[in-house]
């Protein structure tokens, strides 16, 4: 997801030009994409297809499930906590549909694969979906600068929070700029260097 969103957000603004030629990268830089451009169709799948992975280990680490696998102690407490890391992911992935795309395919652990008719969502519910997640999850994180690198910890939440309030006004028409700020602090004063 990292790379095309980078190419989505980056090549058509002054920060970055392409200097190679793959399919239709080019047109980035020009700003005459289309929707049939293969990097706009692979940019909507691939936060879907993370999603759907996400939303398969959610159904997969229940407590019930975990139980019934005869998985306890410390490896059931550290499914438990993931969980709250893969609930990010899923919020970011979701994230990224709301900035690019304004509304979204919307699916959760709740639907089945295979049966359930993916449905889709507002910009605005999307926005609102993604603000519940990222607080809902907030105190299930580990605290900031205590789990190893490339893990989601409170400060991953946080700043994802802040730049979804950042945005709100263009996603939702209500600026949100106290909680931006707020959010923003939180992670400059965390002790990141």
């Amino acid at each position: 997801v990292i790379r095309v969103f980078f190419n989505c957000q980056e090549l058509p603004s002054d920060e970055a030009v392409v200097a190679w030629d793959d399919q239709t990268i080019q047109n980035f830089d020009s700003m005459k994409w289309t929707c049939d451009d293969p990097f706009l169709k692979g940019m909507y799948a691939r936060p879907i297809y993370n999603i759907t992975l996400i939303n398969e280990y959610l159904r997969e680490a229940t407590d019930e499930k975990l139980a019934s696998r005869s998985i306890t102690g410390t490896a059931a407490d550290d499914i438990k906590k993931s969980r709250a890391e893969a609930r990010f992911l899923r919020a970011f992935n979701y994230w990224v549909m709301l900035d690019l795309f304004g509304k979204s395919t919307f699916i959760t652990e709740e639907n089945l694969v295979g049966t359930d008719v993916p449905g889709e969502i507002s910009r605005t519910d999307l926005f609102n979906y993604v603000e519940t997640e990222l607080k809902a999850i907030e105190s299930d994180l580990a605290p900031v600068r205590t789990i190893e690198y490339g893990r989601v910890d409170q400060g991953a939440d946080w700043a994802l929070l802040a730049r979804l309030y950042l945005n709100a006004q263009v996603y939702t028409g209500t600026a949100k700029w106290t909680e931006a700020i707020t959010y923003a602090n939180k992670v400059i004063g965390a002790g990141y260097t």
